[in-house]
């Protein structure tokens, strides 16, 4: 594995003709180099838009190196993974030992980590979205370095204590606090890290302990039918085309070049997340849509001038959808407390039946380059003004709760999405409500509402 200290001074070139350097020694910084150069430019633009070329004229060395050190890109991208993942790990473990007691580790180790993310800022990024680029694979890396976090945060709460906040609620609050700091990196928002840390530490701190009474562990059975769609699962988002009742007959005529135009569109929308949900963003293309949508190119063309475009407009008319779902769902309810609850079952369970977007929004999204993954930033802060908006203040969550919370639940997503399990997110909805409670009502409240008490 490569190795690197988040202080190390990486880059420049190696000096030309005789010199005392082992072909060890001169191996390891070209591989310094390569990493620090993909850091840098994933910070940028993403993996996705990353070449070879510009990393080998970043790192200072050729592409014959740069091959003779790594098979291809996604290697790269692993190792990067795996070197600053462990660096920037080594480092918020040690600014937590050294602090007191629990709620001075929490806060250390969330100030050292958004420093980490200051100094380095395409490292949050990797951790958080960009290593999903390298697929099942990926998911792996990424699942054991949370848990590497997950057991860190364990432990600065009182891992011994009864009632300890359980692993899958500690993997989900990390992957909570990694897209929320990589939101403030890619949203240029880099200066308000040192503020965001604390509100980090008293936000993870909200959900401890978790009470008997509530059972995090995924409920058995089949989804129910949504509470946002009146029991109609499934519809109008990207990736179904049930769009006409059982028993429906179309009228017999030429339909008008408009409704041509509509329903080719529709077809088009409906392709682009089916096909991403096979090959992922990087496979999709123009010609490829239109041939999963049975259209020629051509029409395609009429429709959209791109694949970013096509792929963009699939998750906005899915997003909408939700957010209609969430606020319908919420607005029926009797109080805020209910409210919340409704609004995050209907969200899981409009989710769980529509795979093909949920892979689309909340997996290849925040990949598909920095004007995507920022409009994918700002659709959570709406899902959280939403859900959220009138919650009481009688605990004085921190002002980052709503933001984060909302993270949480694309993290559960990105889980059953990770695990091809998709249709039983609508299962973690006791832990998706006591999530999105418990910081405003506190965790005895909390457990009762999510549990339907």
């Amino acid at each position: 594995m490569d190795v690197i200290s988040s202080d190390s001074d990486i880059g420049g070139r190696l000096p030309r003709g005789p010199h005392l350097l082992a072909p060890e020694e001169i191996a390891a910084d070209q591989r310094r180099r390569l990493i620090d150069a993909m850091l840098q430019l994933i910070s940028i633009d993403g993996y996705l838009t990353t070449s070879v070329a510009e990393l080998i004229d970043q790192a200072g060395i050729s592409r014959r190196t740069f091959y003779e050190l790594y098979a291809n890109r996604e290697e790269l991208l692993k190792g990067t993974f795996e070197a600053a993942g462990q660096a920037t790990l080594r480092e918020v473990t040690l600014a937590s030992e050294r602090s007191g007691g629990p709620t001075r580790q929490l806060e250390a180790l969330m100030r050292r980590l958004c420093r980490e993310a200051d100094e380095r800022p395409g490292m949050m990024a990797l951790c958080a979205v960009e290593i999903t680029a390298a697929g099942p694979s990926g998911y792996e890396l990424r699942e054991a370095l949370v848990g590497d976090y997950a057991e860190l945060i364990q432990k600065c709460l009182g891992a011994n204590e009864e009632h300890s906040i359980p692993r899958g609620l500690a993997s989900t609050l990390v992957g909570a606090v990694q897209r929320e700091i990589a939101a403030h990196v890619r949203a240029g928002r880099i200066a308000e890290l040192p503020a965001l840390a604390p509100q980090l530490a008293r936000w993870m701190r909200s959900y401890h302990p978790v009470p008997q009474t509530l059972s995090l562990e995924e409920a058995s059975g089949q989804p129910s039918p949504s509470h946002g769609l009146d029991g109609l699962v499934g519809g109008r988002a990207p990736g179904t085309l049930t769009l006409a009742p059982e028993g429906y007959v179309a009228q017999v005529g030429r339909p008008s070049p408009s409704f041509l135009a509509h329903a080719n569109r529709e077809r088009l929308l409906d392709a682009v997340a089916q096909l991403n949900a096979k090959l992922g963003y990087s496979g999709l293309t123009v010609e490829a849509i239109a041939a999963q949508a049975d259209l020629p190119e051509r029409a395609f063309r009429a429709s959209f001038k791109s694949k970013d475009e096509c792929f963009a407009t699939a998750m906005e008319l899915g997003h909408t959808k939700g957010q209609a779902i969430v606020e319908r769902a919420r607005d029926g309810a009797r109080d805020w407390r209910e409210g919340v609850r409704n609004a995050v079952v209907a969200l899981l369970e409009f989710l769980a039946s529509e795979p093909c977007f949920t892979r689309l929004a909340f997996l290849d999204a925040p990949l598909a380059g920095r004007v995507t993954a920022r409009r994918s930033n700002e659709h959570m802060a709406a899902y959280a003004q939403l859900m959220l908006d009138g919650a009481p203040q009688r605990r004085s969550p921190p002002p980052a709760a709503p933001a984060t919370i909302v993270q949480g639940l694309a993290e559960l997503a990105y889980g059953h999405i990770a695990h091809g399990r998709v249709a039983e997110l609508p299962r973690a909805a006791p832990q998706a409500a006591y999530l999105a409670l418990a910081p405003f009502l506190g965790v005895t409240e909390a457990a009762e509402v999510a549990s339907g008490a």
